[in-house]
């Protein structure tokens, strides 16, 4: 596509719309090739254009996954976030692994963001509260400390007080004594740097990497929660390719969850990602979301791969 003019691309993007024989390949073709920002200006101009709701067009034209990646595309991307948190809390049940994936993977300057806008997009409703409505126990507890955004921005950890705290980490482990509390407090409020230091140390106090012994210390949700964070922290794209795995592999496909990945990151990390999924499982990314997904569904998913 040629660079984009917002007017000429409003005009173009309503014509495929409205056309009684679509053609999804060029309407791929050109929501793909913009940016976020870019499709942001184009939404504008669609609606004050055309007195028209881009959304409710897409809705009414296009179905199944291939209309959620269209409406994901042209969504902010902190609105966004905050659609999912509300739909994993909204109704029966909670969808705890998108929850993990938000606010573990979100800098605490975007969960502060995403607090407020959350209230102007919800009426009436708090992000935290619905949360907590929603889940419960040692989860919760991490999911808190994670919504009060208490991480330092230390880029100069002191050896001394990252050794002791990895020592903290080892023995609560190792004890089962306010083992939640401790990793809770040291994984949520420490900066990057510190963790990176922390992590080191422990490996070498422990013979074992913190990430690993996360499995032996918790369980499910909680222990998930701590995985997240650890990697969001040490290395997101890894965290993301695992992700993506776990959304193609086995029967069905966490349809969802993948649109939710490459639709967040494939202007970020998504090439690190792929290459994160050829070294973990020596298969190709791009190939198993294709032999997973069909049709206009899969061709925009493989647009958003190849960027």
């Amino acid at each position: 596509m040629e660079d984009s003019d917002t007017v000429q691309d409003a005009k173009l993007l309503h014509e495929l719309i409205k056309a009684k024989n679509k053609d999804d390949e060029k309407l791929i073709k050109l929501v793909t090739s913009r940016t976020i920002e870019e499709r942001l200006k184009i939404k504008d101009e669609y609606n004050s254009t055309f007195q028209a709701d881009l959304n409710k067009d897409i809705e009414k034209e296009y179905s199944s996954h291939f209309k959620e990646v269209l409406l994901a595309l042209f969504c902010p991307p902190l609105d966004y976030d905050c659609y999912h948190i509300r739909k994993a809390v909204k109704g029966l049940g909670t969808d705890e692994d998108a929850l993990i994936e938000i606010l573990s993977t979100r800098t605490p300057e975007t969960i502060e963001q995403m607090k407020v806008r959350y209230k102007e997009i919800y009426p009436g409703r708090d992000m935290v509260a619905d949360i907590k409505d929603d889940t419960s126990g040692s989860f919760w507890k991490v999911l808190s400390a994670l919504l009060q955004t208490n991480r330092g921005d230390n880029e100069n950890p002191d050896v001394e007080e990252c050794t002791k705290l990895a020592k903290m980490l080892y023995e609560a482990g190792i004890t089962k004594k306010n083992t939640v509390e401790i990793f809770t407090k040291i994984l949520t409020e420490k900066s990057k740097n510190e963790i990176f230091t922390i992590a080191k140390i422990y490996r070498k106090i422990a013979g074992s990497h913190l990430l690993k012994d996360l499995s032996k210390f918790f369980s499910g949700d909680t222990k998930n929660a701590f995985i997240g964070i650890l990697y969001g922290i040490l290395s997101p794209s890894e965290y993301f390719a695992k992700l993506v795995n776990e959304s193609v592999k086995g029967l069905g496909t966490k349809n969802t969850t993948l649109i939710r990945i490459l639709v967040s990151r494939y202007e970020k990390d998504l090439p690190n990602i792929k290459q994160f999924y050829k070294q973990f499982y020596n298969k190709d990314m791009v190939e198993d979301i294709k032999n997973d997904t069909s049709g206009s569904y899969q061709r925009i998913l493989m647009e958003l791969c190849m960027t």
